[in-house]
């Protein structure tokens, strides 16, 4: 795979990102995570940035949709 970014769900309710470059978007709406490949972007309520380091991001909420965008 390469360098695609590694999603791990829990649910509807939290997901992980490994090989996240930076966080494009911050909304309570929508959070758009960038990665080296595409950019992954997470719809939801009350959607919040639980944890971020250097090359991962943990967002909490009800998520309603992933969609990738290359």
């Amino acid at each position: 795979m390469g360098s695609a970014p590694l999603l791990e769900l829990l649910g509807n309710r939290r997901v992980t990102v490994e090989g996240s470059t930076g966080v494009l978007l911050y909304e309570s709406e929508n959070i758009k995570i960038n990665t080296n490949r595409m950019v992954v972007s997470f719809r939801g309520r009350g959607l919040c940035v639980r944890c971020i380091s250097s090359s991962c991001v943990e967002i909490e909420g009800f998520i309603c949709g992933i969609d990738f965008i290359t």
